[in-house]
């Protein structure tokens, strides 16, 4: 459950996914699941406006505001016959394309064995996997990961002095600081960046569940005030109301989480250790606010049972 694959959705599975692609299996990726929605979806909503076409220019024959012209009865009733088999078409559509499909790549196979592709080791691994700069030093604290620079081992001191600055309110700080936070209550973590987000929260894994909570990172300047504050602290209801209307949307929480800035203690990244680095992130202390859209349909009140 670390990084993200760059030609997958939300998991390294291009590898897996191109490997049954090849091999001919009949079992769905969940990408294909995705497309196969996506164009049943697009398909409805052709249908529905034709269908509203349709009942427009009748309402319209019938008040007079418009004349049905010679060739309009045969035309409608093909039209509605055409309707009719594109219905029946659209619900088997995605089933015969990638019977079609399957059926084509056999007889390529058996017709082209001579200029067939080697799929090699090196063609299967073309996904990279993306780590982001918090997970590797989670990693780095747990000993499971080495990072070379330059062709040189970096120490953990060397790793936060090339990522960060020596600010207490240095962006990666705070945001590894909710991060260690949530990873510390064995929650998957990871990046929002497709809901705008800062993070995703995950109770279960990533394949069996979607992410239940999004995480914006906000800092609190009470007792730390720099002449150049480095993380946001402020929002907008307009902010607010953009995450309310994309959280409805997505069917998740939307959590704002304040990380109250210590002073100034000198340069923190000059840690050698787990027990260094933890001591650094002991000073800083979090404030979580749930934000919920209020909706009347589903906030009224309910009858207790007598």
């Amino acid at each position: 459950m670390w990084g993200k694959g760059t030609l997958s959705r939300s998991q390294p599975a291009w590898r897996e996914r191109k490997g049954k692609e090849m091999m001919g299996s009949g079992q769905t990726s969940l990408e294909e699941i995705t497309a196969r929605k996506r164009l049943k979806r697009a398909e409805f909503k052709e249908a529905r406006v034709r269908s509203e076409r349709l009942e427009r220019e009748r309402q319209l024959l019938e008040e007079g505001k418009i004349q049905k012209e010679k060739g309009d009865e045969s035309s409608e009733g093909t039209s509605e016959k055409r309707n009719k088999s594109q219905g029946q078409n659209s619900e088997n559509g995605n089933e015969s394309v990638n019977e079609k499909n399957r059926k084509r790549r056999r007889a390529d196979n058996e017709n082209d064995t001579d200029e067939r592709p080697v799929y090699s080791e090196e063609y299967l691994n073309k996904e990279i996997l993306q780590i982001a700069p918090e997970e590797a030093l989670f990693l780095m604290q747990l000993d499971l990961l080495i990072i070379k620079h330059k062709d040189k081992t970096l120490t953990l001191r060397d790793f936060l002095h090339l990522i960060a600055t020596p600010h207490p309110d240095d962006p990666f700080l705070v945001h590894y600081v909710v991060y260690y936070h949530y990873r510390r209550h064995r929650l998957i973590v990871k990046p929002g960046l497709k809901f705008g987000v800062d993070y995703l929260l995950y109770d279960r894994p990533i394949p069996l569940t979607h992410a239940s909570t999004c995480v914006n990172v906000l800092a609190s300047y009470h007792q730390y005030t720099p002449e150049r504050k480095l993380v946001k602290d402020e929002i907008s209801w307009q902010e607010i109301n953009l995450w309310q209307r994309l959280m409805g949307n997505v069917r998740k929480k939307l959590k704002l989480v304040y990380v109250e800035i210590p002073c100034d203690g000198g340069d923190w990244r000059d840690v050698d250790t787990r027990s260094e680095l933890e001591e650094v992130l002991k000073r800083y202390r979090i404030r979580e606010v749930m934000n919920s859209r209020f909706v009347v349909a589903k906030e009224r009140d309910v009858k207790s049972e007598k």
